[in-house]
């Protein structure tokens, strides 16, 4: 979380006349709600990864996630602009080259590579497995974040990113199995994936502020003009792809892609890289929440004492330092 002077510092991002959701809660309120939507758009991400590479290649599946985001993201901006007739002046600053160039950058390094190192693993690894490895995010990005951003390390957060950690063992830890288990490749393929969305983190709270939807679209942009270069390079078209894999790839575009990624950034922007970190832990609870309602599936031990151990985790990692009264 931001200390007391960031947040007086950093500017605050407003959505477009008409859309009253951004503006409505303010404070820890609105960094929560806006986490737990993260959480929800999120926590199916790794069920339609699977449903769309059955029939779809990873670097295909990839690349028509992204391009189709940012056709969802481009229809975004000019919609908001044509409604609002002008820019809010929201405190942002204009699209320069170095903005450009940061979230290109955070586009292919941090988005498009990590994308097809999970896609491919998929294929070869069980969710509960992937959900694990991808539970190097938020210690990758505390790390990165005491040296590049100079929010401390503290011993307090490192125990809540262990807690919520070990919240994430106990939740997938009864899933584990014949089917959930995976080859070293994947697991290696899905941690590397995992580091370097440490390293996203990271790189969009240092990026230059430019208003969430336009940084957002030249992310899913540029990553996904990499991989189109990669797919047309290494994979035939896929031409017999299944319906349902088509529809997990727009619904992936749609959800976990363009929207998320616009509140992933304005997040991040405003609260800081490792509290927007901590979605890796709760992302799979949401999915085995959903399934305990709607599929019928038991409710276990593992689930309530992985939601007390995250939550605690979150709490501590992201409590603010008591201040010290000068001394009198």
């Amino acid at each position: 979380m931001e200390t007391a002077e960031e947040t007086k510092a950093a500017p605050r991002f407003s959505a477009p006349t008409g859309h009253s959701f951004f503006r409505a809660p303010t404070g820890a309120a609105l960094n929560w709600t806006l986490l737990l939507v993260l959480v929800v758009i999120w926590g199916s991400t790794f069920a339609g990864i699977r449903i769309g590479v059955e029939t779809i290649d990873p670097a295909w599946l990839v690349t028509g996630r992204l391009l189709g985001a940012s056709a969802f993201l481009a229809i975004w901006i000019l919609g908001s602009r044509v409604l609002n007739r002008r820019v809010r002046a929201d405190g942002s600053a204009p699209v320069s080259m170095k903005a450009i160039g940061w979230f290109c950058f955070i586009g292919v390094t941090a988005t498009a590579v990590p994308f097809v190192l999970y896609a491919t693993a998929a294929q070869t690894t069980g969710s509960a497995v992937l959900a694990i490895c991808n539970g190097a995010t938020p210690f990758g990005t505390a790390i990165l974040a005491h040296f590049f951003v100079g929010d401390r390390l503290s011993g307090r957060r490192v125990a809540g990113v262990m807690l919520g950690f070990l919240g994430l063992v106990v939740l997938v830890l009864p899933e584990f199995g014949e089917e959930a288990g995976g080859t070293l490749t994947g697991i290696l393929l899905a941690i590397g994936g995992a580091l370097l969305y440490s390293v996203g983190n990271v790189g969009t709270r240092r990026a230059p502020r430019v208003e969430p939807a336009m940084s957002s679209f030249i992310i899913v942009f540029s990553a996904g003009l990499s991989t189109l270069a990669l797919a047309l390079l290494t994979s035939p078209f896929p031409t017999e792809a299944s319906t349902a894999s088509m529809i997990a790839m727009v619904m992936l575009a749609l959800l976990p892609t363009a929207l998320a990624m616009f509140l992933y950034v304005w997040l991040i922007q405003r609260a800081g890289a490792v509290f927007v970190s901590f979605t890796t832990y709760m992302s799979p609870l949401w999915a085995t929440a959903l399934g305990v309602l709607f599929l019928n599936e038991e409710l276990h031990w593992s689930m309530v004492g992985a939601l007390a151990l995250i939550l605690v985790g979150v709490a501590v990692a992201n409590r603010p330092a008591k201040k010290v009264s000068p001394a009198i």
